[in-house]
């Protein structure tokens, strides 16, 4: 990397040796104090924990979805890009061909802007909402004792293993079983939750 000047790899490093990996670990052992720790205590087995750690991620990744009023946003796009298709249907009446022709040229171009702008909102707010906080849930998964203990003994982390290997498969392992759950959950919230009504 001889293209990035020297002070802002100092930076770098120092945001990450002095901020990142500090505020990371100290999360981490708080997270294991108040949730792993409570659950190895009264003998809850390792899927068991995954299955709960799935559960919270879960309930995270819809309260962060309403702090960022995703509903809200959807709506009030697609509300807007209802009534601007509307507004097309309007430019049809103009007799003028050329008038016609100006107009729709200038409404698809803003709806294409507009769409545009919609589709990188969206891919950001749905990266916060699903992607970082199953992201950070599995890497923390991945380090805590109990997974790191299984990982040294066996090679692998199957938080479910089979008595007998099962079409070449010894158990399920822990991200397959973190996402099932996590998935269902977000499904179950999608199935349950009021439909939000667009008008235009």
């Amino acid at each position: 990397m001889d293209f990035i000047p020297g002070f802002i790899m100092d930076f770098l490093d120092w945001l990450m040796a002095g901020v990142l990996t500090p505020l990371f670990s100290g999360a981490s052992h708080l997270l294991q104090l108040v949730i792993i720790n409570p659950l190895e205590t009264v003998g809850a087995p390792l899927w068991l924990q995954v299955t709960l750690v799935a559960l919270l991620t879960a309930g995270v990744s819809i309260l962060i979805r309403k702090l960022l009023r995703v509903d809200e946003k959807e709506a009030a796009f697609q509300k807007a890009f209802l009534e601007r298709k509307q507004a097309q249907e309007l430019i049809g009446k103009i007799d003028d061909w050329k008038k016609q022709a100006v107009l729709y040229d200038a409404s698809d171009n803003e709806l294409d802007e507009r769409f545009n702008e919609y589709l990188a909102q969206r891919f950001a707010r749905y990266g916060l909402t699903y992607l970082m906080p199953v992201f950070f849930a599995l890497f923390w998964l991945d380090h805590i004792p109990s997974v790191v203990k299984l990982k040294e003994e066996t090679g692998a982390v199957f938080v479910i293993a089979f008595p007998g290997s099962v079409k070449g498969v010894s158990g399920i392992s822990l991200p397959l079983l973190f996402m099932t759950v996590y998935l269902l959950a977000i499904f179950i919230y999608f199935r349950l939750k009021p439909k939000i009504k667009i008008e235009a």
